[in-house]
């Protein structure tokens, strides 16, 4: 499977799939002028709607992630790997921040962080 998708989570599944590629793309698994699925197949690899991929394919777009080729499908044209760490640091920052208003100790953050980390 080329990634699976978390439907119990608050993110919603557009925004999932974006943020998998993206990250595919920071960790090299998917290269510059490489093809991704077409939505067709992605949809039905992770049983999703087709209008669900086309959205996160769309935004991709915008964001000048990926382009659309003509009979051929999508190709990846890169991402700003500074500004996607700084935003994934901003997002963390607030997620903290939320820990420590419910009164979750620093400790309990650091074992998670370390289970992540695999340490």
């Amino acid at each position: 499977m080329w990634f699976h998708i978390d439907f119990h989570s608050y993110t919603p599944v557009y925004k999932q799939i974006k943020n998998k590629i993206k990250e595919k793309i920071a960790k090299k698994d998917l290269k510059e002028n490489e093809y991704i699925p077409s939505i067709r197949a992605l949809a039905k690899e992770i049983g999703v709607n087709l209008n669900t991929v086309a959205r996160a394919y769309r935004e991709l777009e915008q964001e000048g992630v990926i382009q659309s080729v003509r009979g051929s499908g999508y190709i990846v044209i890169g991402i700003d790997k500074e500004k996607m760490i700084a935003d994934k640091k901003e997002e963390f920052k607030k997620i903290v921040l939320s820990a420590k208003n419910l009164k979750i100790e620093k400790k309990e953050l650091f074992k998670i962080i370390d289970e992540v980390y695999g340490n």
